[in-house]
């Protein structure tokens, strides 16, 4: 081994010609602190100073005499061998290091050839040479880290550098939750043999308290746990299971950052040292990675959070130019990340808010701000800024709230504070109108009654509320004892029972009444008293004993279809068998008279029997082709009669001619029990809106709606409500025959499975969304004819589509091949000029803005009379006033504008 002087030969040590070797010749050489060795021509040793037998591990007598080529078969195949011949053969120096595996060291070697001879310099680098390994995997192991995307890849890395640099054979990573920890399966491991995978599979179902043992150790101190030899270990849990595996020695790194403890254990088959097992260099990795973890652990919270803002965050330039945008952006304003970035953030703002934007933006002032927005379905959005600028990047970070929501609220509220005075007296009339009135009674005995109260029970509205004594007197006395208990219940328990009772009024008529009411509390949220209404549901209890009556009328319309079902088989068989005795009787009259006179009573009875089937609704089904918007135009008086003074109903109809096969009253029938439904729905009131549209073939517009991608052409038959939605366990039984979720003698439980009747009588499909609390969205999808007879436009025309947004192209070309155009696609330029050199008498030419643009040899297309633009609505571009434009989204009433 090295002396621990310095390791360069000593330049004074190498003489011209080899020394004669006597005590005292041999005493100066043996206190050269360089191993060294003189060899003749043939290398046969001559001599060996004391370091060199330190460094060959022989002594010198064992050596002298013997020739280095020949007589050391451990060098065989080694560099020693190799450059010892080279050094001979070429008679210049050499200077080498290598690996010397039976020593387990490293060694540099400089050969220096002599008129006489060869001089020969050993040194042990074996220490120099593991700081320098030990460095390089180091700096491995912190490039690995620092480089991966996420902390498994980093682990993963780390784990095969080790294993592949160091002695240690195995290593997997363990992570905590609740003061224990526990193996991940899909972090990631390194093993070498099939004992070591059992040992993994045995180590995922094992779980270990942070609190006690080594662990309790290594996660307070965050040090090093090194156990150089298992076998005489008696802390490591898992120590029998490490031996049968095959392992001697375990260390546990500990990786601590802010809270959060991860572990990396290594094991190894041999006893290892500290200095094998690189104790040093995994303490600092420890403490580097743990430094890693919690940056990367800091930037992965701080994507989540800016991903999960329900807050727009935009980068802009100074010149507004979009750089980044968070997913918000896409969901307030509706336009995707990718086609927003490089745009500017102006052609997204309403006109009037520009100028505004743009000197807030300069200023460089912190000061929030608002404007509006267009979202890309047409909408106008309020949103509220904060901006900041950074002057290194050039950047404006820019933080935007949408306070669209607070804006109208405001806006209501402003309104309803204009209102207040003209609500009251409506409030007046609709409680005149719903036979009901409001009261209100606070304990320390002040009380109110409504107008609508007043007149319910026949008293002067300018009399004084009366008290619970005088109250008590209008309620029959079989009645008394229960609405006192109720009432003496509210007073000791705050708890208000709706109720039902019968009053006779000042003026001698007889009600019954629904009572509703909670507790009222003051501003300290102490019960004072109470609040509710009274409604006068006399005709209502009226109107339920009728309906009643209905539904047993219903039910025994379903009992006689059933029964006419069954009768008219049997008067199927009757019949056939008088047909054939009228056969038979032909040569005996007064016979032949009866068989008619039994025949005419068949028919009377089919008859009978048809009008049965017709009251019980099993009638069969006549289709005839017809245009739909039309006919839920014709039928739209009747649906209008549903609403009432909080549901609404609202109609948009395509224009566009959808001619389809169906039964008209099968159609009505099923759009009256869509919107029923939707009315009931609202409680609280709400809108319906019927809607017709256009449904293109291809999977572009029904990928997400399961079964519908092989449809072809077809109409669009939309209900929409904003009712309470249903939930999945409803969904699922919808269209069961008698399931309903109404109360006992509010429905029957058949309205939806006649909808679905209809709609597979007439090779339909129906698809139901609906969320709770938001609505229910109802489409019929009826297919359009093949041949519809469209009588009033031009079909011998031939029509170019130049556009590279296929779903739009797709819903164009289906439109316009509707009505008998015929369409070439073209997907760039040079295909639209090939197809106007070939068809010069087209008729209309569609183009995209963007694809215009990128030519300047399209000009001299720019003169067609029949070119027509489609352009984004938002699009900032100045047409000639001479070209049509046709402006996203559109439908068939501004594509038919277009081409008149």
């Amino acid at each position: 081994m090295s002396s621990g002087k310095s390791n360069k030969p000593s330049e004074q040590a190498v003489p011209d010609q080899t020394p004669e070797i006597n005590l005292e010749t041999s005493l100066v050489f043996d206190h050269i602190p360089d191993a060294f060795i003189f060899a003749d021509l043939d290398w046969n040793l001559t001599y060996v100073n004391e370091k060199a037998e330190e460094v060959l591990r022989r002594p010198k007598e064992s050596l002298i005499g013997k020739n280095i080529l020949t007589d050391f078969p451990r060098t065989f195949g080694t560099d020693f061998e190799t450059q010892y011949k080279k050094a001979k053969e070429t008679g210049n120096p050499c200077v080498f290091e290598t690996f010397f595996e039976p020593f387990n060291s490293w060694i540099e070697a400089r050969i220096y050839p002599r008129h006489d001879g060869f001089l020969v310099y050993y040194l042990d680098i074996t220490q120099r040479k593991k700081k320098e390994i030990s460095w390089a995997i180091g700096e491995s192991l912190l490039w690995d880290i620092s480089t991966s995307d996420t902390l498994s890849s980093a682990f993963e890395k780390v784990l095969k550098t080790l294993i592949k640099n160091t002695a240690w054979t195995y290593g997997q990573i363990w992570r905590s939750k609740d003061n224990t920890v526990y193996i991940n399966e899909e972090d990631p491991y390194v093993y070498g043999s099939d004992l070591q995978l059992l040992f993994r599979k045995e180590s995922i179902n094992k779980f270990f308290s942070i609190k006690e043992g080594i662990l309790k150790k290594v996660s307070e101190s965050g040090e090093l746990y090194f156990i150089p030899d298992l076998v005489s270990d008696k802390e490591l849990k898992r120590k029998d299971a490490a031996i049968a595996a095959g392992f001697r020695s375990w260390i546990g790194i500990p990786i601590l950052s802010h809270g959060r403890f991860y572990e990396i254990e290594l094991l190894s088959e041999r006893v290892l040292n500290p200095e094998e097992a690189y104790l040093d260099l995994l303490g600092v990795v420890s403490k580097r990675f743990a430094e890693i973890v919690s940056r990367r652990v800091a930037d992965e919270e701080r994507k989540a959070l800016i991903d999960l803002s329900s807050e727009i965050i935009v980068t802009i330039g100074l010149d507004c130019i979009i750089r980044k945008t968070n997913p918000a952006f896409q969901k307030v304003l509706g336009y995707e990340r990718k086609y927003v970035k490089n745009k500017s953030l102006l052609e997204f703002i309403h006109p009037d808010d520009i100028e505004l934007t743009k000197v807030k933006i300069a200023s460089g002032r912190k000061e929030g701000f608002e404007n509006r927005y267009i979202t890309k379905y047409g909408q106008l959005r309020y949103i509220y800024w904060n901006i900041s600028h950074s002057p290194e990047s050039g950047s404006v970070f820019c933080i935007g709230r949408d306070i669209t929501d607070d804006r109208l609220t405001i806006l209501k509220l402003e309104s309803f504070a204009d209102e207040l005075n003209v609500n009251r007296e409506q409030l007046y009339n609709a409680q005149k109108l719903a036979n009901m009135g409001s009261w209100t009674m606070e304990f320390d005995g002040k009380a109110n009654w409504s107008p609508g109260l007043y007149e319910i029970f026949g008293l002067d509205p300018n009399d004084s509320p009366p008290g619970f004594e005088d109250f008590i007197q209008f309620i029959p006395p079989e009645d008394r004892v229960r609405i006192s208990q109720n009432y003496e219940k509210f007073l000791s328990q705050g708890i208000f029972e709706e109720t039902e009772l019968h009053i006779v009024s000042k003026d001698g008529i007889e009600k019954i009444l629904s009572v509703k009411g909670e507790g009222l509390l003051n501003r300290n949220g102490k019960f004072i008293g109470g609040t509710g209404t009274m409604q006068d549901i006399t005709k209502e209890k009226e109107w339920n004993d009728s309906l009643r009556q209905l539904q047993k009328m219903e039910a025994v319309g379903q009992l006689a279809g059933g029964m006419a079902h069954d009768f008219n088989n049997l008067l199927n068989i009757i019949l056939a068998n008088l047909d054939l005795l009228e056969l038979n009787l032909r040569e005996t009259p007064e016979l032949l008279k009866r068989v008619f006179s039994a025949q005419d009573a068949v028919r009377r009875g089919s008859e009978l029997n048809r009008r049965l089937l017709a009251f019980s609704r099993k009638q069969a089904l006549n289709p005839e082709q017809a245009d739909v918007s039309h006919v839920i135009s014709d039928f739209a008086d009747i649906l209008t009669r549903i609403r009432n003074d909080i549901v609404s109903i609202e109609f948009c109809l395509e224009d566009f001619p959808m001619i389809c096969s169906f039964e008209k009253n099968g159609l009505e029938n099923a759009l009256l029990n869509l919107c029923l439904n939707s009315r009931d729905a609202m409680p609280q009131g709400g809108r319906i809106l019927v809607s017709t549209g256009f449904s293109p073939a291809g999977k572009e517009h029904r990928s997400m709606i399961p079964g519908f991608v092989d449809m072809e052409d077809a109409c669009i038959i939309s209900v929409r409500d904003e009712g309470c939605g249903m939930d999945d366990r409803v969904l699922e039984r919808l269209f069961e025959p008698f399931f309903t979720t109404k109360q006992s003698g509010k429905g029957t439980g058949l309205g939806m499975p006649m909808v679905y009747g209809f709609v597979k009588q007439s090779n339909g499909m129906v698809h139901v969304h609906s969320e709770i609390g938001k609505g229910t969205c109802i489409e019929i999808f009826l297919p359009l004819s093949r041949n519809p007879e469209i009588t009033d436009e031009n079909r011998n025309e031939k029509i170019l589509v130049l556009e590279r947004n296929l779903k739009g192209q797709t819903y164009l070309i289906a439109l316009l091949r509707r009505l008998g155009f015929e369409i070439f696609p073209a997907y760039d330029l040079q295909e639209a000029k090939t197809v106007l050199e070939n068809y010069p008498e087209m008729y209309a030419f569609f183009a995209e803005e963007e694809i215009l643009s990128e030519d300047f040899d399209w000009e001299k297309f720019k003169n067609r009379d029949r070119i027509i633009i489609i352009s984004e609505w938002n699009s900032q571009t100045e047409f000639d006033p001479s070209l049509k434009v046709l402006r996203r989204p559109y439908n068939w009433t501004k594509l038919k504008k277009m081409l008149t």
